[in-house]
Formats: structure tokens, C-alpha cells, sequence
């Protein structure tokens, strides 16, 4: 099917627009008369009304002849083509219309059907040809603006990113256009990364163009604006004060409707910190630097929206002593367990909060402390040194005061407090048997089992053991089980059947018995009256 192309016929004689209008089948052949006038004036009112792609004119009219319209039309910027209908002895016209832009002309007297298919199909190629290479000029224009406008955020992410790069450096790019050279704009620094840790990849192709679909939603345009990927999660966005002042929107609405935009597209709460009026790039990167500073106070909070002027972190910690919150810490864990530790540093954290104290230097703070636990308590027992360095090290690279509370809590998990005395024996059966019942008390223990294990009679065993370490050998296997029960009870765990199977004791009652032997109280009471033992100084 044939695109249809509508055509004007100007003439001030109505038998050749009859003529016309009857010589060929218009519609079969993708053309639709749109309209007829009598002179040039006349068709000047017409086209922009119904848009002709076409214009058959005669060259002699009232008023305003064939010439006339078509100079009219060139000063108007007409892209239709023309065709011209002349009589004979009008050459000298037919001339001066072809220079003015005519496609080319019929002589009325010997128009023949073939002839005028012809000039319109002529007509319609030029058409055709010249919206290709309008839409290649535009395509190109395009390409060349993109081009530009990478090579301009490549330049500004090299600038805001790399200390030693100079504004004056900008300045050299003089093909390039930079916004704020000499202007005064706001600056919003935009982040996923401090509270959405957690989210999955989507984060990183959160890109210019998707922030820049906000800023239209917003503001219904982009102009006046830069936004510059400074990293996967990280852009920058530099628009004119003018802009929001125009549009009457202050600069926490202008946040709030961004972040609200950008929840509602990807479900991902951003955190933006914004500035007062900067003016210039070599402010703007002092000020951008000032905003990433500030998002460190996240460590105690989540906060969406910063203001850096509300930000003033110390990198003195000066209220509290490491010997005496880490003597506190071993207090608190053996009047009161884990949950005791947990409460004593969200205080710590909240005081630290309220002054605004530098995160590293509150975490520097806490790992100094875990290092010094042991010279607190000799008798202080680390079951796994090596898992505890790594629990070091997370605090030290922590986000979140969320996350130093719950590795402090397994941090203290990993200690146990020594209450019996230390066996020393030179006998080698004799440690043999001692390590392996300190390794193995979770299992039930027999005297045979451990004289198999040492490759020694059951007797002779014994009688080793009992002169060795004054106890018989299963007076010593029940009193690592019950301190490693106790042990147990003081970390929270309030299950007793649960504790006596850890023990390797699969009767409850029977470990209750065992335990209230050895240590007076029933496995229920012993939290409170060690608390009440300590708390008395006993």
C-alpha cells in the first residue's frame, strides 16, 4: 500500500483544477488532493491548514501569481516540493520558478496522464530522499550530542574522583560545554551504599539516564543540570539554583520527591546529602568531598537525607578507658552473660552517638578492647583465637553499630571462665588421659573407654590417675562437665536439658543432682547466686 501524500492545486482557471482533479486515479496511486486555491494568497492561508507534501501552481494569478507564492513559501521554510503548470511562451517564468526551487513543470496545453504520474512520482522520491537524510542528519546530530555529553561526564567523573586533577584542566576542553564553570548551582551527592548493603545487584546499574527520567518526572526538564556517575552506586547531581527556584521547590521537597521516585521505581531507599549554593567546579569538589565525610554519621543511624553542616565528627574519644570498659565488659558478662555485654556497649555506641564521635575512632575503640579482655581476667579461656581475630576484624570494618552489637555478642560466645584448679602432671598417661577428657566431655565417658584410649588396664589407670591429680578419674571427668555447664548457664543458655546434653548427660535429673552436688545450688539458681556472689564482692 502507498503512503499517502497530499497535494494542493493553485489555479485561477477551475478547468484545470477539474482536469486535474479527473486525470488520474489520485487515491490508487498514494495521493489525496487536500485542498485547491485560485491564487497565491488564497493558497498561503491553505498550507498550514492541511500541510500539503505537493503544490501544483500556475505561474500567472491574481493578486499573487506562481512566483510570488513560491518565494513566499521559501521565506517560510515550505519542505514540500513544487510543480509548476505554465502555457506556452511563459519560458522565461518556468526558468525563474526551477531557480527558485521548482521540482520541475507541465505545459497545461499537452498534460498528459503518463507526464503527470511522472512529476509526481519525481516528487515524491525528492520526498522521500529528503526525509532520509534529515533523519541521518538528526541520527548524526544525536550521536555527536551523546558523544559530547560522555566525553563531558568522563571528564567531570575524572575531576570529582581524582585528587590531582586541576579545574584549570577543564577549562582546556573548549569544544565542550560545561555548565557550571562560572555559575552558582546546588550540589546533591546520591548513595545506595551505606543503608542498602543488603539489596541485591540492582543497585549497580542505577545509572545518569534513570536519574536523569527522575529529575523530568520532577522539574519536566534536564536543562541546567549535570549528573556524573562517580561510582556503581555513587552519582553526583549539580543543577542550577535558578531551576529550583523557577519551579518554587526547596531543596528537601526536591529530595524527598527524588527519593520517593526512586523507591517507587526500584524499591530502593537512596541517601542523599545536599549543599548550600556552590558556585564554580573547584567549590563544588571541596563540597562534594565535605558530603562523603558526613555520610559516615550512618554508622550510628540511617538517615535518607544529610545536611553536612549538621555533621561536625571528633576524632577524639576522651569520655571512657579501655582497661575500665573492658574490666566493665568482664563484669557484666559474669554477673549477667551475653545480654549484659550486648546493653553495656549500646551505651558505649549511643554516647558515642550523641558526640559525634568519628566511627573509625569508635571502632578503634572497641577492637583495643577485645585485644585487652585477656589481661583483664586471667583465667579467661578463648575457645577459637582464630575465629575471634575475624570477629576482630568485621568490627573494624563495620557499617553499622547493628553489626559491632552482634558480633560482640559472638565474641563472648568464644569465652569461658577457668574455675578449676589446673591440673600439672609430668606423667605422660596421665595428661593423655586429662586432654582428652577436657576435649571429649560433651560424650559420655567411661573408665574403659579412656584407658583404651592411653592403651592402659582400667587399675592401673586409676591408680595413676588418682595419685597424680588426687582425685579419682571420674570425680575429675563430672567436674569438667559441671563447669563446663556452669559455663553454659552464665552465657544464657536457660535450657537444662538442653546444657546436660551438651555435656553428654542425657538425664536431666541426674545432672541436677550432680550439679547441686558440686556447686550447692540447683542449675536454675546458680546465675543468680553467682550474680549475688559478685555483686557482694565475695
Amino acid at each position: 500500500m502507498y503512503p499517502m501524500y497530499n497535494v494542493m492545486l493553485v489555479d485561477d482557471e477551475p478547468i484545470v483544477k477539474v482536469a486535474l482533479r479527473t486525470m488520474i486515479p489520485w487515491e490508487e496511486l498514494g495521493y489525496m488532493i487536500c485542498a485547491t486555491a485560485s491564487d497565491g494568497v488564497e493558497a498561503l492561508t491553505l498550507v498550514d491548514k492541511f500541510n500539503p507534501h505537493i503544490i501544483i501552481t500556475d505561474l500567472k494569478m491574481p493578486n499573487m501569481d506562481g512566483l510570488q507564492l513560491i518565494k513566499e513559501l521559501n521565506n517560510r521554510g515550505f519542505a514540500g516540493k513544487i510543480l509548476v503548470a505554465s502555457n506556452h511562451g511563459e519560458y522565461e517564468l518556468v526558468r525563474e520558478a526551477l531557480v527558485l526551487g521548482a521540482v520541475d513543470y507541465m505545459l497545461k496545453i499537452s498534460m498528459k496522464t503518463g507526464d503527470l504520474i511522472h512529476l509526481l512520482e519525481k516528487s515524491t522520491k525528492l520526498i522521500q530522499e529528503q526525509l532520509q537524510s534529515r533523519q541521518q542528519q538528526e541520527t548524526q546530530t544525536q550521536l555527536l550530542q551523546h558523544n559530547l555529553k560522555s566525553v563531558k561526564n568522563a571528564l567531570l567523573k575524572d575531576y570529582f574522583t581524582d585528587p590531582y586533577y586541576d579545574v584549570q584542566q577543564l577549562d582546556q576542553h573548549e569544544a565542550i560545554t560545561f555548565a557550571f564553570s562560572e555559575s552558582s548551582c546546588y550540589l546533591f551527592y546520591i548513595t545506595f551504599e551505606q543503608n542498602n548493603a543488603t539489596h541485591n545487584e540492582r543497585q549497580n546499574h542505577i545509572s545518569v539516564s534513570f536519574i536523569e527520567n527522575i529529575i523530568l518526572d520532577i522539574l519536566e526538564t534536564v536543562d541546567q543540570l549535570e549528573i556524573i556517575q562517580l561510582e556503581s552506586n555513587g552519582l553526583l547531581l549539580l543543577i542550577s539554583c535558578d531551576t529550583l527556584d523557577d519551579h518554587q521547590i526547596i531543596r528537601t521537597d526536591f529530595i524527598q520527591r527524588v527519593i520517593r521516585l526512586i523507591k517507587m521505581y526500584i524499591s530502593i531507599t537512596p541517601t542523599i546529602v545536599f549543599s548550600d549554593p556552590v558556585r564554580g567546579y573547584a567549590e563544588a569538589k571541596r563540597t562534594l568531598e565535605r558530603c562523603k565525610e558526613s555520610l559516615l554519621i550512618q554508622f550510628y543511624n540511617e538517615i535518607t537525607i544529610i545536611d553536612p553542616k549538621d555533621v561536625h565528627l571528633k576524632d577524639t574519644l576522651d569520655f571512657e578507658d579501655v582497661h575500665d570498659f573492658s574490666t566493665q565488659l568482664i563484669q557484666n558478662w559474669k554477673l549477667s552473660g551475653v545480654e549484659a555485654v550486648t546493653q553495656a556497649t549500646q551505651q558505649f555506641l549511643d554516647i558515642c552517638k550523641s558526640k559525634q564521635i568519628n566511627p573509625a575512632e569508635t571502632k578503634k575503640f572497641i577492637v583495643n578492647c577485645l585485644h585487652y579482655l585477656p589481661l583483664c581476667d586471667a583465667h579467661l579461656i578463648v575457645e577459637d583465637p582464630k575465629l575471634l581475630k575475624n570477629y576482630i576484624e568485621n568490627i573494624a570494618s563495620s557499617k553499622r553499630t547493628t553489626d559491632v552489637l552482634s558480633i560482640m555478642e559472638l565474641v563472648f560466645q568464644l569465652f569461658s571462665h577457668q574455675k578449676q584448679q589446673i591440673v600439672t602432671t609430668h606423667n605422660r598417661d596421665v595428661k593423655q588421659a586429662i586432654d582428652y577428657i577436657n576435649t571429649h566431655y560433651q560424650k559420655k565417658l567411661t573408665l574403659s573407654l579412656i584407658a583404651k584410649h592411653v592403651n592402659l588396664s582400667e587399675n592401673y589407670l586409676s591408680r595413676i590417675f588418682k595419685e597424680e591429680v588426687g582425685q579419682s578419674i571420674i570425680h575429675y571427668i563430672n567436674t569438667v562437665k559441671m563447669e563446663k555447664a556452669a559455663d553454659l548457664i552464665l552465657k544464657g543458655n536457660p535450657y537444662i536439658k538442653e546444657i546436660s546434653t551438651q555435656i553428654g548427660i542425657h538425664d536431666q535429673f541426674y545432672f541436677t543432682r550432680l550439679f547441686k552436688k558440686h556447686f550447692g545450688v540447683n542449675p536454675s539458681e546458680y546465675k543468680n547466686h553467682v550474680q549475688a556472689t559478685l555483686g557482694s564482692g565475695n
